[in-house]
């Protein structure tokens, strides 16, 4: 019954791809592929140039899924694995991992599909391997609620399963808002907390920085302001 095979193609975390580069077998399977289901068109159609895909746009079949993707058309873009392979992508980094392409691969698995994951950028990860914290005990929770109200009482939640497990916890946070997240983390956690702010991971002005919430709260200016970053806390 089932045909084709799901590859999960992860892509550089950012615009600036001049000095980034995929494995060579990543890059292969991507190159070999004519349809897609994507986030974003135009940014999937830069990735396949920056890639000498050898098809011409035209000539690459493409669905959008993202967050306003309604379940019965993901469920109609298993008819392109009827057909042969298909590349999942997002906007940045590894498909299907804060992202909707997720419900695509679970569908995929209860028809019957295989799904292979390719190497590449993943920035929780990236940001977990270099933050200093513990590594072998975390959790990603993903975007805490607006409200600065339930956002302070998630972080103190967290915080405190933190200390309990010697878990780090890892939070992502839209640009706009990082000001924000930040100054709820500095007023809600424990002065010898320690917060990892990690930033535009793999690009030219990256920034990685970890130190306890005490000396964040006389460096909020330091932040990453309005760059993509995930926060990372563990309380001793």
């Amino acid at each position: 019954m089932s045909t084709g095979t799901l590859y999960l193609i992860p892509a550089p975390l950012g615009k600036q791809r001049q000095n980034l580069s995929l494995p060579d077998h990543t890059l292969q399977v991507a190159r070999g592929l004519k349809q897609f289901v994507v986030e974003n068109i135009r940014t999937t159609q830069g990735f396949l140039q920056w890639i000498n895909h050898p098809l011409k746009p035209h000539e690459v079949e493409f669905r959008v899924l993202n967050k306003k993707t309604p379940e019965h058309e993901i469920f109609g873009f298993l008819k392109l694995l009827e057909e042969g392979d298909v590349g999942l992508m997002s906007e940045a980094g590894a498909p299907a991992v804060a992202d909707p392409g997720a419900q695509l691969v679970r569908m995929a698995h209860d028809r019957g599909f295989r799904v292979v994951p390719l190497t590449g950028p993943s920035s929780i990860l990236l940001a977990l391997m270099a933050s200093g914290l513990n590594g072998q005990q975390f959790a990603f929770h993903g975007y805490l609620p607006v409200d600065p109200g339930k956002r302070k009482e998630k972080i103190r939640e967290l915080e405190k399963e933190s200390a309990a497990r010697r878990q780090t916890q890892i939070i992502m946070e839209t640009p706009h808002r990082n000001r924000q997240m930040l100054e709820s983390l500095v007023k809600s956690c424990r002065p010898e907390t320690k917060l990892c702010v990690a930033a535009n991971l793999t690009m030219p002005d990256e920034m990685i920085r970890t130190q306890t919430i005490d000396k964040w709260s006389k460096a909020l200016e330091d932040g990453p302001g309005g760059r993509p970053a995930l926060f990372l806390i563990l309380a001793g």
